[in-house]
């Protein structure tokens, strides 16, 4: 599969912030009582249940939504079924400044204590704001890498097309312009 890139609309991003109890919008799981902190500019805070990016796919909400392409070529590999660490996260999707540089120099625009997310806690992401926010594009158009490397060296991607995510993958070594960060950290 080879990805081309869009030349949609190049409009600056406004910080936004929102906040995502997945387990009650998928309806996958049982739903906690808990209140989530509140977001910083910039970021999603998103709670999270223990499942992968497979068990996303085949979730009942995002199937009668149609929210995910059907594809078929992760599902060989093992981290397509990597359960995700229940929990809150902040994640920054996409990390402001990152576009049009490769995977290193995004990799320097990460904050104390971020990490490249997963590619399960990414799609749960643009899941739930395609859900919230009446199929809007957080990613406006762009890519965003994840933390999964493929055997070749290209990195798992993600992008929001025809309303639905999408998984692809990268060149990790290329400065590419629409392909940014994302960057999650556990509260």
């Amino acid at each position: 599969m080879s990805i081309s890139l869009r030349r949609l609309d190049q409009k600056k991003s406004q910080a936004s912030f929102y906040s995502y109890d997945a387990v009650a919008i998928l309806f996958f799981g049982e739903v906690s009582p808990d209140p989530l902190p509140a977001p910083s500019p910039g970021e999603v805070v998103i709670r999270v249940g223990a499942w992968s990016l497979a068990d996303l796919r085949a979730c009942e909400t995002v199937v009668m939504y149609n929210f995910m392409r059907v594809q078929d070529w992760y599902y060989k590999y093992p981290w397509s079924r990597a359960k995700l660490v229940p929990g809150v996260y902040r994640v920054r999707l996409p990390v402001p400044e990152s576009n049009c540089k490769n995977f290193a120099g995004q990799k320097n625009l990460l904050l104390p204590g971020e990490e490249v997310t997963p590619v399960a806690l990414a799609a749960t992401v643009l899941l739930c704001h395609l859900k919230q926010a009446a199929g809007k594009d957080l990613l406006e158009s762009n890519w965003t890498r994840c933390a999964e490397v493929l055997p070749d060296g290209l990195r798992v991607a993600l992008d929001i097309y025809e309303g639905r995510v999408s998984v692809g993958r990268l060149h990790d070594g290329l400065p590419r312009e629409f392909v940014r960060m994302s960057a999650a950290r556990k509260c």
